[in-house]
C-alpha cells in the first residue's frame, strides 16, 4: 500500500503548511491597566469574523488567497460561507459538532465508493480540533477547521458525482466555477437536511451499473472487515479495480430513464427501464486492434433485409487481397463493384494486379440474404465512428467465450427482439408482422423510430453479477492508464 502511505504524508505536509499560514501570535498585554475590560467574544463570534477576513479575497486576489489558505475548491468554499453570512456549520466551542463528525465519519468510508480517504486529509481533520494549543487565537483555529473539512467535502461531494478525473487527459478533475457552486450548494442542501449521509449519498450516479456496483463492493468491504481500509490492504488489485470502474461510471452516467446499454468486456447488451432489466442480448465487439468506441447516441432506425455497403478500409485489407487471387470473389459471396459514377462493373474485366488501396476507386456491396454480412437488421444511431448494431449469419460467435472479433460494429444475438421491443415501445405494434415479412422475402424495408431509445456504448472491467463482484477482461488494455492516473503508480 505504499501509495496509501505516501497519499497520508502529502495530505498531512500540505495541511501542516496550511496550519502554519493560520498560526496567529499571542495577543500583545493590556496597556489599559485598571480600566474596566469589555467582555471577551465568544468563540463562535470569533469564528464567523475569521472566516470572512480570512477568505476576502480583495487583498492578494482569489488565487493566492485559496493557495495561501491551502483550499483545493476555494471558490466553492468561500460560497458555501457567504451565502449564510460566514457562520460557522461544523465547530461548536468544545471543538467539532455533531454534524462534523458525522462528515468526518463519512469521509472515512471513502472506500465503499472507490476513493481514498486520505486523499481528503481524514486522519489530520479527525485531529485538529484536539491539536488547538492556544485559547487566545482559538477563534481562528476554529475557522481553519471550518475550511479545511468545507475543502475535503466539497472535494469529496464532487469526485462523487463527477469523478476525481478528467476522462480525456486523466489529469485531476478542475471543475468550472458554476459546478463548484453547485456542488457548495448541494453540501449545503445535505447539510440542512435531517440525515445528512443520506442526502450527501444521494448525489452518487443513479444509474444502475454504479448503483450495483457500488452496493456489492460496500457490501464486501462491511462484510469482511470491521475497518474497511483492512480489506483494502489484503485485496488492493481488487479495491484498485472496483475504483477505476466506480470512476468510470461516475464519467459516463446514463440519466435517462430507459436506454440499451452494451458493456464491451461483457460482451452484453442490455434494456434497461426504470433500474430494472428487461431484455438481454449477447455481443460481438470490434477486436483490439479494431476496438468499438465508447460513445452515447440513440437509436433512430432501423432496416431489415439490408444491404451492406462495404467500407473502404475493409475493402482494401480484406478483399482486395482475394480479387487478386480471384476476381471471382465477389459472386461466390453475392458482392457486387462499382465505380466511382454508381455503374456496376464485371470484377473479371479490372486488372487487379494494378491496383493498390491508393488507387482503389471501387464500391463493394453485398445484398440481402442469407449470407450477408449484416444479417437480417441493421439498427443506425448517429455518431462519428460510423458504428453501428446488427444481425449477423455467423451465430455461431455468441457461443464463444471470446467476442472480439468484429471490424468495430457490434452484432447483436436475437436482434429481432430488439427490434420488435422498439416497434411496440413506439406504439407500432401492428407492424411487427411487416418487419418479419421484410426479412422472410429479403425486401429492405425502413423502421423509422419517433421516440428512439438511448444508447451507450461502455467499457466496465468489473460489475456485479447475482451480487457478486465479476472482473472482466481488459480486452482493450484500457485499465493500467487509468490505474496509474489513479493511484499515481
Amino acid at each position: 500500500m505504499d501509495w496509501l502511505r505516501s497519499t497520508v504524508r502529502s495530505a498531512i505536509f500540505l495541511l501542516t503548511l496550511a496550519g502554519c499560514a493560520f498560526s496567529v501570535e499571542a495577543s500583545s498585554p493590556d496597556k489599559s491597566e485598571g480600566l474596566p475590560t469589555r467582555p471577551a467574544a465568544s468563540p463562535m463570534t470569533a469564528v464567523r469574523s475569521s472566516l470572512e477576513r480570512l477568505l476576502d479575497t480583495r487583498p492578494l486576489g482569489p488565487t493566492a488567497t485559496y493557495e495561501r489558505l491551502g483550499l483545493q475548491m476555494g471558490p466553492a468554499v468561500r460560497s458555501f460561507y457567504s451565502t449564510n453570512a460566514y457562520a460557522a456549520r461544523w465547530t461548536q466551542d468544545s471543538g467539532w459538532n455533531p454534524q462534523a463528525k458525522e462528515a468526518l465519519q463519512l469521509l472515512g468510508r471513502a472506500a465503499e465508493f472507490g476513493l481514498v480517504r486520505e486523499a481528503y486529509a481524514w486522519q489530520r481533520l479527525l485531529a485538529m480540533p484536539d491539536s488547538m494549543q492556544r485559547p487566545a487565537a482559538r477563534g481562528q483555529q476554529l475557522a481553519t477547521c471550518e475550511l479545511h473539512l468545507t475543502d475535503a467535502l466539497v472535494r469529496y461531494l464532487y469526485h462523487l458525482r463527477q469523478g476525481r478525473l478528467q476522462p480525456g487527459t486523466l489529469e485531476p478533475a478542475q471543475p468550472d466555477s458554476l459546478r463548484s457552486l453547485q456542488t457548495a450548494d448541494l453540501l449545503h442542501q445535505a447539510l440542512n437536511n435531517s440525515d445528512l449521509t443520506a442526502a450527501f449519498l444521494q448525489q452518487q450516479p443513479k444509474h444502475l451499473a454504479y448503483r450495483l456496483l457500488q452496493t456489492s463492493w460496500s457490501r464486501a468491504l462491511r462484510a469482511s472487515a470491521e475497518d474497511s481500509l483492512c480489506l483494502m490492504q489484503d485485496t488492493v488489485a481488487g479495491f484498485q479495480r472496483v475504483a477505476i470502474n466506480l470512476e468510470r461510471m461516475r464519467w459516463e452516467a446514463a440519466t435517462d430513464s430507459e436506454y440499451a446499454v452494451v458493456n464491451i468486456p461483457a460482451y452484453r447488451l442490455q434494456i434497461i427501464k426504470k433500474g430494472k432489466v428487461l431484455q438481454t442480448h449477447r455481443v460481438v465487439v470490434g477486436k483490439p486492434d479494431l476496438p468499438t468506441p465508447i460513445l452515447s447516441s440513440k437509436i433512430i432506425v432501423f432496416v431489415t433485409a439490408p444491404e451492406w455497403r462495404v467500407p473502404y478500409s475493409i475493402a482494401v485489407r480484406e478483399f482486395l487481397p482475394e480479387l487478386q487471387k480471384d476476381p471471382g470473389y465477389l459472386y461466390d459471396n453475392r458482392y457486387r463493384l462499382y465505380d466511382g459514377r454508381g455503374r456496376l462493373i464485371n470484377p473479371w474485366h479490372v486488372n487487379w494486379a494494378r491496383v493498390t488501396p491508393e488507387t482503389f476507386s471501387y464500391a463493394i456491396r453485398q445484398r440481402a440474404g442469407a449470407t450477408n454480412a449484416l444479417g437480417n437488421v441493421v439498427f443506425y444511431f448517429p455518431n462519428q465512428e460510423k458504428v453501428f448494431l446488427h444481425d449477423t449469419p455467423a451465430r455461431t460467435a455468441f457461443t464463444r467465450t471470446e467476442r472480439a472479433i468484429s471490424h468495430g460494429c457490434v452484432r447483436v444475438e436475437k436482434p429481432l427482439k430488439l427490434a420488435e421491443y422498439l416497434l411496440r415501445r413506439e406504439g407500432k405494434a401492428k407492424v411487427i408482422r411487416e418487419m418479419y415479412d421484410s426479412v422472410e422475402a429479403r425486401d429492405k424495408h425502413r423502421f423509422d423510430l419517433t421516440v428512439g431509445l438511448p444508447i451507450y456504448l461502455r467499457y466496465y472491467t468489473c460489475e456485479t453479477d447475482n451480487g457478486q463482484l465479476r472482473f472482466l477482461p481488459d480486452i482493450y488494455q484500457q485499465d493500467a492508464a487509468l490505474l496509474s492516473a489513479f493511484f499515481g503508480r
